[in-house]
């Protein structure tokens, strides 16, 4: 099956996957039309997936491709699906999630609605939960329809706007998964794009860098990918030594906003995508990783200028006296305090334990 027109590839990277990947791979051979290519790229895995993919290979020629390669993790699976692409869209999808069967269609749809091309498609995907067996809306759902679609009724279909992070910031609010989203492939060889290695969260220095240089984004309404969790196969699932990546990655993250002299309130946005994870993490994170985890976070928050966290609270900080608070704690010395268990889920108990330990601190 030769796709000699294909606008969008698909890039696949599968690791162990054996249980996922048929569903997987039938949500793409199977889409109402058929206009994309998908490379499945086996990263080292060591189950039957390699097996899996290459009998999809066979089956579906020209159309299903499978490159093996020593286990490398998800960047640079990516990265080599990537370097691979031909067509004028590449998007990647996690081995373990799968495509709403009308995906292509809709994009086809909505891109014929637009004049010129956009850099960066958005897509609204579900959340599986396979413990409850339910599907679950996306965490930012309400935030995508605010910003393609305006308070236009959800039934009603509408062209998404075109818009950019000149027009509306609040693009840096969205979840940063990379498989949500489809890329304008010359807009990446343009910028010399790719995913960072060796690291987990590898999607979030590409969100910010990306939407910075992106000059039109739109989104795809009601179609997307089925994103599994539950399943113990997401890189973020982890509680031990992987959290620590949130400090090498964030670090990265602003130091490449420094150096191309980004606005404070660009900056703003990171740090509250740096706090989001930073919570996320501390309250998740096992005991044996929590000390050093606390340690990197200190150091971090340190070297962040206190002029970008004023900015921070008063422009995007969805609780600023909590998180003032907090940011306070964390900046200093104090901030073992944060190990103990009790005070790890930054809720309204926390911000009251510490208030009062505060005020210890003042009376001494």
């Amino acid at each position: 099956m030769l796709i000699s027109n294909a606008l969008l590839t698909v890039v696949v990277p599968a690791y162990n996957v054996e249980k996922y990947l048929g569903r997987c791979l039938d949500s793409l051979v199977n889409q109402s039309v058929t206009a994309h290519r998908i490379i499945v790229v086996d990263d080292g895995a060591t189950d039957s997936t390699p097996l899996l993919a290459e009998s999809y290979a066979e089956k579906y020629p020209g159309f299903v491709s499978c490159i093996h390669q020593p286990n490398k993790g998800l960047g640079a699976a990516r990265n080599t699906g990537l370097a691979l692409a031909d067509t004028e869209y590449v998007t990647f999808l996690d081995s373990d999630d799968w495509w709403d069967c009308l995906f292509v269609e809709k994009l086809l749809y909505e891109l014929l609605q637009h004049d010129e091309r956009p850099d960066l498609i958005f897509s609204l995907p579900w959340i599986y939960n396979m413990v409850t067996n339910t599907l679950e809306p996306w965490h930012d759902g309400g935030l995508i329809e605010a910003i393609f679609y305006g308070n236009v009724h959800k039934d009603d279909w509408v062209v998404s706007r075109e818009v950019n992070v000149r027009h509306d910031r609040r693009l840096y609010e969205l979840e940063t998964n990379a498989c949500r989203r489809i890329y304008r492939r010359q807009f990446l060889l343009d910028e010399g794009f790719a995913f960072p290695e060796g690291v987990k969260w590898e999607d979030v220095q590409p969100h910010f860098r990306l939407l910075h240089k992106a000059e039109r984004c739109i989104g795809l309404r009601s179609t997307g990918f089925v994103y599994r969790i539950n399943s113990g196969s997401q890189i973020t699932g982890g509680t031990g030594a992987s959290r620590m990546d949130v400090i090498r990655v964030f670090t990265d993250t602003l130091q490449m906003a420094y150096d191309a002299n980004w606005s404070g309130e660009e900056i703003a946005y990171i740090i509250r995508m740096l706090w989001n994870f930073s919570a996320w993490s501390i309250g998740l994170t096992n005991t044996e990783y929590i000390a050093p985890l606390l340690r990197g976070l200190h150091k971090l928050f340190r070297s962040i200028p206190r002029k970008y966290f004023e900015i921070y609270f008063s422009l995007c900080s969805p609780w600023p006296r909590r998180e003032k608070l907090l940011t306070l704690i964390i900046r200093s010395p104090f901030y073992k305090i944060l190990a103990d268990y009790r005070n790890r889920q930054m809720g309204d108990g926390l911000v009251h334990s510490l208030k009062g330990f505060m005020r210890k601190i003042r009376r001494h």
